[in-house]
């Protein structure tokens, strides 16, 4: 896989996948300032400070990348969830601004397929004063996600804090409103455009989605918030609260790792290092991350 385009400095990296132009632009970061207990809740304090220092990072906190993929193939200009938008902080919220940086427009985006309702996939789909930021986009959503989300009483019994079921649900009802009549909806399994392979993995979300993209051969799979930190990819049995049926994430999680080291394919993560994309090896020991190795021409 060659590149097409210097990453350094540039906000986005774009790569061929058959006969498809492949984009992955970073919309920031989002820092988790409390690793315990959003992250590994029912693990000693003392473990997961020291996984985290025998791999070089902060015990203080979780910082995950926010990359956003676009699939682009002749007319079709395709983006898989919008970021964070203008509402989650000053350190998110740069799609726009790299999208533009790369000839693209706004106006440009023919479809969005989201993987899931969470803020930080939603968010960038309208503007600060709820104008839609992506005017022309048909708009792609798992029915079983949106039936979870405008429900009276979304059902969080078996995972997230309170405190952030709350504010997401908030977050999803208004955000759906405004997008509401331009939604499509599609089923647990299903394809798109004739390249996007559609999957449910629920637990982070009931309608949380995979999506394998693929042409010619060649496929990259979009695991969209599997696991958002290696910690989730060497221990996934730790678990976080951001998923709204803990234990049901934790077994998706390990049946996704699985697959992906079993199969040795290469896939790309909402939330790991910028351009998030790797692989997932299996030892004795158990999962690593190892990330794609790529040189610019």
């Amino acid at each position: 896989m060659n590149t097409m385009h210097d990453i350094k400095n540039s906000g986005y990296f774009t790569f061929p996948l058959g006969k498809l132009q492949v984009f992955i632009f970073t919309d920031g970061e989002s820092v988790i300032e409390n690793i315990q207990p959003t992250f590994a809740p029912n693990i000693e304090q003392a473990e997961v400070e020291s996984f985290l220092k025998q791999r070089f990072l902060s015990t203080e906190k979780l910082t995950l990348a926010g990359n956003v993929l676009l699939v682009m193939k002749e007319d079709k200009i395709i983006l898989i969830d919008t970021g964070c938008g203008q509402k989650l902080g000053p350190s998110s919220g740069e799609l726009i601004e790299n999208l533009i940086l790369a000839g693209i427009e706004p106006e440009d985006i023919t479809d969005i397929v989201l993987t899931h309702a969470h803020p930080d996939h939603i968010g960038g789909i309208v503007k600060a004063d709820d104008s839609l930021a992506f005017p022309n986009a048909k708009i792609y959503l798992s029915k079983k996600e949106y039936d979870f989300w405008t429900a009276e009483h979304p059902d969080f019994s078996k995972g997230t804090q309170d405190a952030i079921a709350d504010f997401e649900i908030q977050f999803a009802k208004h955000h759906l409103a405004m997008i509401d009549s331009e939604i499509q909806f599609y089923d647990d399994e299903a394809e798109l455009f004739g390249f996007l392979k559609l999957e449910n993995a629920p637990g982070h979300t009931p309608g949380h989605t995979l999506i394998t993209i693929s042409s010619d051969g060649e496929e990259l799979i979009h695991i969209a918030d599997t696991f958002q930190h290696i910690l989730l990819v060497e221990h996934p049995e730790w678990g976080n609260q951001i998923d709204s049926d803990f234990e049901l994430g934790i077994k998706t999680r390990q049946q996704i790792l699985e697959k992906l080291s079993s199969n040795k394919q290469l896939f790309f993560g909402d939330h790991l290092p910028f351009p998030g994309l790797g692989f997932i090896q299996k030892t004795e020991e158990g999962y690593s991350y190892v990330p794609k190795s790529f040189y610019t021409i």
